[in-house]
This record gives structure tokens, sequence and C-alpha cells, in this order.
């Protein structure tokens, strides 16, 4: 275990879902306790609609005609309700499940919008950031009423870890990341934790499990190169993740990369409202939910609670409250006499799950390609579901099923745990390709003939893909990758602090030769910083980067004094047409680094 010293005063987790989201924390007095006696700390949320206190609330967020925040979860969703009411809601801003705007995006830009229930938008970066500091100012405030009888936190006593989704590409995460310093986060204080890992170090921890053929004796299966894989169903992906115990039996690694898709348990809320729509047509459902918004609301609580209590042995049809004003204005054949509930057969109800047999085929692909799984973790609000987990036992019989006790909070409360051990997972293995632009001097026969240029008098070829990782392969924690040199001049004033770029890389295509094939990205750049006295006049620096960790880490020393300068990844988009090509000489076979106008 870490040394004591080292250990952060308390840890805050923020579980930032597509459909709901939460917080937890824990002190370091709590984390040095046995597995048993060790507590950690959440939220109850409490839901005038629903009646009762949740662990998380839903992740919706409301802000007034002037564009100002006004509140989030169920509070947003009261207010809004109320709003409706009186027919004063149509100049208030509500946005829910915006979290989805992040998914499978390979480009992301601080200035791109996110579109409300009724077609305005705001900023998705301000969005984000005001819902995350709503859940920033309430973890500070509990935490320092727990406290009240020894003494008040200071802000560098805590560190906070954010939670991503394993399959994000790094855009994503550092989007989530800014939003979350704009939030008031000290960027120093910040770690990213993937939400798959998260929750296998929570069952690593507490071992209560539900289900499967051991239920109580999941450290049986994390010895010394025992594997396992965690299927994490969220509100609106699902994460896939294959760890092997590695190390001193305390540490895993990562042997595949992170997988999944969008079929969380948003797909089938999608698919019963798509059948809902066909019964009562798309113009007038689109008015009901715009003009009976708070009934609306109802439907959608009804048809969660509906959903969670399916079970693969109930056979009988299912029958689903639907709120009056709903049944009047949809004309649906519902007698308001003898009865409120929508009667839907259990076939069709079922069909609205279609979505789990995505995740099943994904399953078997990645135990097809990967032997010697013996144990499936299913974590997440959706795992929670008996029809769900039911399903995915019955398919995988052979295999060692685990449900976590309260698997909607395992991400939450193993991202508290992951910031007391950010090194237990010690390897991960890349998703792509990476690299940077080169030049390297021209061979006739084997370089493309249109990308040979002169330069210093040699022929030179551009455009060449520099790997520095290739998809598939395994990385340590502190492993590093490191460029050739680079040399550049600074003698000129207009140079001395300047913003130096090196465009940054991505392919699926592990054989790529150049930045301009169609499998390559440009997905951001890494932005090398002047020192505070100005550029030397010559540098000759490397850049050694890190990639087996949650967030791409680079460094950059200047080779001629040892000096490291200051240097980041970038990987959102409205910086990546700044640059002018560096007319100064390169080494032949160095990366080709660009010039920013201005240092900002």
């Amino acid at each position: 275990m870490t040394d004591d010293s080292d250990l952060p005063v308390v840890v805050v987790a923020i579980d930032f879902g597509t459909s709901y989201s939460g917080y937890a924390f824990s002190f370091r007095s709590e984390f040095k306790k046995s597995n048993e006696s060790r507590e950690i700390f959440r939220n109850s949320w409490s839901s005038g609609m629903a009646g009762n206190l949740s662990l998380k609330a839903p992740t919706v967020a409301l802000f007034d005609p002037n564009k100002e925040f006004h509140s989030f979860g169920y509070e947003a969703q009261k207010q809004f309700s109320n709003l409706t009411e009186y027919k004063e809601h149509k100049e208030w801003y509500y946005f829910s499940k915006f979290k989805m705007q992040l998914f499978d995006k390979m480009k992301l830009s601080r200035n791109q919008t996110i579109t409300d229930e009724s077609g305005k938008s705001l900023p998705a970066m301000r969005i984000f950031s005001e819902s995350i500091g709503c859940l920033v100012r309430k973890a500070v405030s509990q935490i320092n009423r727990a406290r009240h009888k020894t003494s008040q936190l200071s802000e560098k006593d805590i560190t906070w870890v954010l939670t991503v989704p394993a399959i994000w590409n790094e855009p994503a995460k550092q989007f989530m990341r800014e939003a979350a310093v704009k939030a008031g986060i000290d960027k120093d204080k910040l770690m990213l934790a993937l939400e798959p890992e998260a929750a296998a170090l929570y069952c690593r921890y507490l071992p209560c499990t539900s289900g499967g053929k051991d239920e109580n004796d999941i450290l049986s299966f994390l010895h010394y190169g025992g594997r396992y894989m965690v299927v994490d169903i969220g509100g609106g992906t699902v994460d896939i993740a294959v760890h092997e115990v590695s190390g001193n039996g305390k540490n895993v690694t990562e042997i595949l990369p992170a997988s999944g898709g969008d079929w969380g348990g948003e797909s089938v809320n999608q698919s019963f409202f798509d059948y809902f729509i066909g019964k009562v047509g798309k113009e007038i459902s689109k008015k009901i939910k715009m003009n009976r918004t708070s009934h609306w609301m109802k439907l959608e609580a009804n048809f969660e609670e509906k959903k969670r209590q399916l079970t693969t042995t109930f056979k009988r049809e299912i029958r689903l409250d639907i709120p009056p004003p709903i049944i009047i204005e949809g004309k649906l054949n519902i007698d308001l006499n003898s009865s409120l509930k929508m009667d839907i057969s259990n076939d069709i109800f079922r069909s609205f799950f279609n979505s789990t047999n995505n995740i099943i085929r994904h399953m078997k692909h990645i135990l097809d390609r990967v032997v010697d799984i013996d144990l499936i973790l299913m974590v997440g609000g959706g795992a929670q579901s008996d029809y769900v987990s039911n399903m995915v036992k019955q398919k995988f019989s052979s295999k060692t099923v685990m449900v976590p006790t309260k698997a909607e909070v395992a991400v939450m409360e193993g991202a508290v745990l992951f910031g007391f051990e950010p090194w237990i997972v010690s390897a991960r293995m890349c998703r792509y390709t990476y690299g940077i632009a080169c030049i390297h001097p021209f061979k006739v026969g084997v370089h493309r003939e249109e990308y040979r240029r002169e330069v210093d008098g040699r022929d030179m070829c551009d455009n060449i893909f520099d790997k520095l990782v290739t998809e598939g392969e395994v990385l340590e924690i502190h492993e590093t990758r490191v460029t050739e040199q680079c040399r550049s001049t600074h003698k000129s004033e207009s140079r001395k602090n300047v913003v130096m770029i090196c465009p940054f890389f991505a392919s699926n295509d592990r054989s790529c030769q150049y930045v301009t094939e169609e499998s390559c990205k440009r997905i951001g750049n890494i932005e090398i910083h002047p020192p505070a006295d100005g550029w030397p006049d010559l540098v000759t620096h490397r850049l050694e980067m890190y990639f087996g960790r949650t967030e791409f880490e680079v460094k950059i020393f200047n080779d001629n004094d040892d000096r490291e300068y200051s240097a980041e990844f970038d990987f959102l988009i409205e910086r990546q047409n700044v640059p002018e090509v560096l007319p100064s000489p390169k080494a032949p076979g160095h990366m080709v680094v660009q010039y920013a106008k201005e240092n900002r």
C-alpha cells in the first residue's frame, strides 16, 4: 500500500453519467482501515417526483431565460415541470442526457454547442462545467458538515477524481477535464478515472456480490495471472474492459483495448418511446412533450420503474401507468373510468431490450479473442436489471458472472479508491497507432514522388507518419516513448516567445506510412511553451510521452542543457489551424514542428 504521507487527505469522486450523476468521498483515515471497516460517503438525492431518496440525480441542467445556470438534477426537473404547468418554460433552457454529445468523437471544439429539448442551444463547455460545479459545491458543503467538529478542509486537501468511459477518445477526456477546471477544480488536484477500471477496483475491495457460482469469493479470481472482464452498462454507453492481475498480485494490466458502444439504458428507453410514438403519432407526441412536460417526465419515470422490474421469468403482459392528460391528448384506447394503464405484451416489452443482444455479441467476440477469462463483473445501473443480467448469465453459463451489491455506484465508489491508489492499473493497451509528422531522406522507389522536396540541399520526403506507439501495444504507466531530436532556432526576437506546435495523429491502420492517408487523422497538437526568459538561440529538443496512463502526458527537454520546458497535448480542434510551418532547417529524419503566431 502507498505510504501514508503520500495519501490524499480526502478524495472526492464525481461520476458524471449520461442518465444519472453523483459524487462520493472518503478520508485518508477511512482508506487505511480494513475493507470491512472502510466507509465511503455519498449524497442522498431527494426526488419529489419519485417520492424517495436515490443514490444519484438525473443528469439534467436548467438555465434561465438570461442563459444563467439555475439548477441541476431533481431540482432542475421539478423547476422545469412547474414552469410548464404555467406555460412559462419556453424561454428556459432544459438539457438532459447531454453527455452522449462527447461519445465516439475524434474531433471536439471548445466552442461546440448543445441543443436543448426545444431546439435552443448553449455552449457545451458551459453546460458541463456548470453541472460539474453544482456537484463540486454540494460535495464540499457535505464534507465540511461532516468535519464541523474538527476543522474545515482547505481546497488543497481535496483530490478530485472525475470518471469517464474507457471507450472515449482523448479529445472527449480533455473536454471533461477542462469543464471540471472551469467548474473550480484545481487542475493539479484533478485526475480522470476510466469507469470500468474504477468499477473493478470497487469489486476488488468490496467483494460482496449477488449471483454467480461463488457469491462471496471474487478474490479467488484475482490471483496473479487471473483474467476477468468488466462490463459497465451505463445510461448511454456500455464499456467493456479485460484485465489481468499482474505485478505482486495487487496490480492489473489492461490486456485488450476498452471497447463497447451506445447500448446503455437509454437505448431501451428510446425503443419504448419509438413504440409509444407509433401509438400516438410523431406530431402529437412532440406536442405532448412540449406542452405537458411534467406528465411526460412522469411517463419516463413510470417506464424506468417497469424497466427495472422486468425479469426473465415474468411471462404476463406489462401494465404501464399513463398520466391522464397523455391518454386524452394521445387519444389512447384506455378507459379513464376503469384504468390508467397501457397493456404491453411481454414479447413487445422484451423487444425494448434488444440492445442487450449487441452487448452479448460483443462480449462473445472478446471471449473468442482472449482465453482464460473465467470471471465477468457486471456493473452500472443496467447491470441491476434482472432481465439483462440473467440474459448474460444464460449466454455465458460456463463463466462466473457476478453483479456487485449496489452495482449502480460501483464506478462512483471505485473512483474514490482510485484516488488513493491511482497506479493500481499498471499498464494499458493502445487503441490506435499514434504518431507525429516528420521528414526522412528521400528513397527512390520507396517514398512517394509527390512528397519529395528539397531541404538544405538534400532530397527529403515530407508527410512521413512517425509511429510512436502501435495499436495493441501494452504500455506501462511509467513507460516513455521518445522522439528523435528536433532543432529550432530562435535568434530572431520575434521567435523568442513563440509556442512551438507539433501536430499529433492517430490511425487505425498499423501499416500507415503517411499522415495524409485516409486512416490517419490529426486529432490534436503537442504544444511546447517557451520558458519565462524566452527561448535560447538554439534548442535541440526531444519529447518524452506517456501513453499508458488514463490521459496522455508529454514532457520536453533541451538536449543542449537538459533543461525541461512546459509541454502539453491539446486535442480540442480550434487551435489546429493556427500554426505556420517552421521555416528553419530540420535535421534529417526528425519531426515536423510548427510555430503558433503568438504565445497564448
